[in-house]
């Protein structure tokens, strides 16, 4: 039986769908953003310090949040200690203050721990202020 196209009216398009059906690049970059909220610049700042001194040591790019630190990993605590050590000064840099992180890692690593980046990075951001 035939199906008469009014009864079944297309799904409308999404806003991102319309905006590049425009050639419109702003409507498009809004339509998938949302407005910043409050701790979003201190995160990104944490995360960037992390991929750096990440970087800087030796270990390969954090280019995920859903990336492991398997701490007892690291073998040498000099680069547990310089990790902590970098991040907190990377943290504090910007503007920021940062506890001191390499007791912290120490303990993870002593403890056998694994942090996902995304955890760590909430995890910083609860003790970093402003």
């Amino acid at each position: 039986m035939p199906t008469n196209e009014n009864e079944n009216p297309a799904a409308p398009e999404s806003p991102l769908t319309e905006a590049v059906a425009a050639n419109d690049p702003q409507a498009a970059l809004l339509a998938v953003s949302t407005s910043a909220a409050p701790g979003d610049a201190k995160k990104a700042v944490i995360f960037n310090c992390i991929v750096v001194v990440f970087l800087e040591q030796g270990f390969p790019e954090i280019n995920d949040q859903s990336a492991r630190i398997v701490w007892s990993t690291v073998d040498d605590d000099r680069v547990i200690i310089a990790l902590g050590n970098g991040i907190t000064n990377c943290i504090t840099g910007k503007g920021f203050n940062c506890p001191a992180l390499a007791p912290v890692f120490a303990t993870l690593k002593e403890m056998n721990q694994v942090t996902v980046v995304s955890d760590l990075v909430t995890g910083i951001a609860a003790l970093v202020t402003p």
